[in-house]
């Protein structure tokens, strides 16, 4: 957050104001919530959240929003924002100013190194009207094209399969892309070097499974029917100078037989397909290599030159064990847009109707397996709704180490990006995001970065695959492991978050409120450490309370860790553990939201007392046992928790900010954590706590 900022302006009506109530009007600029890609003419609704930090009241018409980057620029439609007619805000007070714009005429917005995107600034700062700007707000780089309604050539000949949207949550969807090498490193196409194999598929695996992953996604690119040099060779096209860049070089390699490629592509998927299945993964494969029908487009070929090894690849694998669904094409119209293929409504529908036609193909040979398309920017995902069993769209958010403000981006972004693509698919649609992640040098600001990206899924409740996992030096930009198969800052920090809802479990469990981020983060670290100390002696930690409840007695490493939650301050604000019938009850009434039954009572009371069961266990056991009960009352109190768990989730990811974060460190903080959580039980209505907790924080930290 930053400190207000003040520019006077010049003329006569700043020259007679007295100087008292000039110095007596403040902003700060709070926060925004914008999506990052528009399309032209389409309206987007949109926020900007300032407080007041004067000493004055701001009234309708006298304190605005004012368009800035350009100062009062009409590129949103409009240059002020006021507020409505009788709103007042108060010192002290926040207010957010929610409204709709809309990019019309690209000439009012910046070129890029795209000819069919432009660059809108997203900027809006606080104004006194005809007196002074109080502050001029943050910049968020919007970019808008064309999308246009266009008719596929190709309709579905069936509808998509259908999926359970539990399976793509948060908690159940964590995955990542696999690639040896990346378009701008391809230099003489030859493709098959993209496929992991050998010993690098094994480090691939292993990361993932020490990770918690279990989805991972990888491309395929189909050889055509007559390999060679790239037939729609552009040598004015600077992209080119990375992909295929000796047009005198066949793509791939001496073998001009397409049957005898397509056999070498399977050769090598099978092989990570096989491993992945041994280590209880699951696959999505991509189709990749063409673009549009029966057109080049950049490197790529039409759909008609690939089809027939796409053809042998989808027989060869929908029965696999591992495969997770087709992903029918990776960003089919960004890449196009990106190289300059678009330039007529036509283009676009010859992109429309080859995706079309390769998921007619994956249907026409498979009947069961789910099918998404990877697209990267929001307008163009809704081509792809009616083929989609879920969505996976890619979402790539700018921010750069030599910023340490740039962060804020990601608060700005992600949330307007996810509402702009729930709405584009409809909310009925699992959504997962197919891709992140970030490229910066500095290692250790990818990992803030991933903190930041992370806790916005898990506050949407989103799953996810990061881009990448890749030991290759071609993708070490994005990769979150080293080519020695080491897991770089923001890989540990994926792997911790894996004991992250065991952890809130604990917290709950023992002193009833949210874990702050910190807590969190460090206790997931120990459990995180302690599971790697196990694995190297042949034992096995699983993230559920059932396996911590397991190793209590083995591992003192975790008995500490419980035992210092028993031993807090905050333990004995809930508990009275030396009045044994007592502590039972609250530990029912703390974890399930109910009083004890007889039987349970005297169960675990005479465990207590008579069965060597240790107080510091005793709400772990409880709490264990409740979850994995499958009877009738079992189950809504294991509903009762997982509701808990997942409130307090989003909770402490909502602590998104450093401000944030130093607001939960009071006891206030303490009593506001547990009054949130006091009503959640079997029944709580999940879709109502995203604003109590945004509600929450805002009284918390007095936003």
């Amino acid at each position: 957050m930053r400190k207000p900022w003040k520019v006077f302006c010049a003329g006569i009506a700043a020259l007679l104001l007295h100087s008292g109530a000039m110095a007596a009007a403040g902003a700060t600029f709070i926060s925004q919530s914008v999506p990052h890609t528009m399309q032209l003419g389409q309206t987007y609704t949109v926020s900007v959240t300032y407080k007041n930090t004067g000493t004055t009241r701001w009234t309708s018409g006298q304190y605005r929003l004012g368009a800035q980057n350009p100062g009062d620029n009409w590129r949103w439609g409009f240059g002020r924002v006021d507020l409505p007619a009788g709103v007042e805000v108060a010192p002290g007070a926040v207010y957010t100013f929610s409204f709709d714009v809309a990019v019309r005429e690209p000439r009012y917005c910046d070129a890029t190194s795209y000819s069919q995107v432009v660059g809108c600034h997203f900027q809006w700062g606080l104004v006194q009207e005809g007196v002074e700007w109080l502050d001029p707000g943050v910049t968020t780089l919007v970019e808008t094209y064309n999308a246009p309604a266009v008719r596929s050539l190709a309709p579905p000949i069936a509808p998509p399969v259908a999926v359970d949207p539990l399976a793509f949550s948060n908690a159940n969807f964590r995955g990542a892309n696999v690639l040896m090498q990346t378009f701008e490193d391809n230099r003489l196409c030859d493709h098959t070097a993209w496929l992991p194999e050998g010993a690098d598929v094994d480090t691939i695996i292993s990361n993932a499974v020490g990770m918690g992953l279990n989805v991972l996604r990888m491309a395929v690119i189909l050889p055509p029917k007559t390999p060679g040099a790239p037939s729609d060779w552009m040598p004015d096209n600077a992209r080119y100078q990375y992909v295929c860049a000796d047009p005198a070089k066949r793509e791939w390699g001496a073998e001009s037989d397409s049957a005898v490629l397509a056999r070498q592509v399977i050769t090598k998927v099978q092989g990570f397909m096989d491993k992945a299945d041994a280590a209880g993964l699951k696959v999505i494969l991509v189709l990749d290599g063409y673009t549009k029908y029966d057109a080049n487009c950049y490197w790529k070929k039409g759909f008609v030159d690939v089809r027939d090894s796409a053809d042998a690849l989808i027989k060869r694998f929908r029965n696999h064990r591992a495969l997770l669904a087709w992903d029918i094409m990776n960003e089919p119209l960004w890449n196009a847009v990106a190289f300059d293929c678009m330039h007529s409504d036509q283009d676009y529908a010859s992109v429309v109707r080859a995706v079309d036609s390769m998921y007619n193909l994956v249907r026409s040979n498979d009947a069961v397996h789910p099918t998404t398309v990877g697209e990267a920017q929001t307008p163009l995902l809704k081509y792809w709704k009616d083929i989609s069993s879920f969505a996976s769209p890619h979402l790539y958010i700018g921010a750069s180490s030599r910023d340490s403000t740039s962060l804020q981006q990601v608060n700005f972004v992600q949330a307007a990006a996810l509402r702009e693509m729930s709405r584009e698919y409809g909310s009925a649609m699992p959504l997962v995001i197919g891709e992140f992640g970030s490229a910066d040098p500095d290692d250790q600001f990818n990992q803030a970065f991933y903190e930041r990206f992370l806790n916005g899924l898990t506050v949407a409740d989103r799953g996810f695959m990061l881009w990448s996992l890749s030991p290759s030096p071609n993708q070490q930009g994005f990769s979150v492991i080293t080519p020695d198969g080491l897991l770089k800052p923001a890989g540990q920090l994926v792997q911790r978050r894996l004991w992250y809802p065991v952890v809130q479990q604990l917290y709950l469990a023992y002193v009833g409120f949210p874990a702050d981020p910190g807590g969190l983060d460090g206790f997931a670290g120990q459990l995180t450490d302690l599971a790697a100390d196990m694995r190297s002696r042949g034992l096995v930690l699983q993230p559920t309370l059932a396996a911590l409840d397991r190793a209590y007695d083995t591992e003192p490493a975790l008995r500490q860790m419980v035992d210092g939650l028993y031993q807090s301050g905050a333990f004995r604000q809930l508990y009275t553990p030396d009045r044994v019938n007592e502590y039972v009850r609250q530990i029912y009434a703390q974890l399930f939201h109910r009083e004890a039954d007889a039987d349970g009572l005297k169960y675990w009371a005479d465990n207590i007392n008579y069965s060597g069961l240790e107080k510091s266990r005793a709400v772990l056991a409880i709490h264990a046992a409740g979850l994995a009960d499958a009877s009738v009352q079992g189950r809504m109190d294991a509903a009762a928790a997982n509701r808990k768990a997942a409130v307090a989730g989003a909770f402490t990811a909502s602590l998104n900010t450093p401000q944030r974060r130093d607001c939960y460190s009071t006891n206030e903080a303490v009593a506001a954590g547990r009054s949130l959580l006091a009503s959640v039980d079997s029944r709580a209505d999940m879709a109502a706590y995203p604003a109590k907790i945004s509600a929450a924080i805002a009284g918390l930290c007095a936003l």
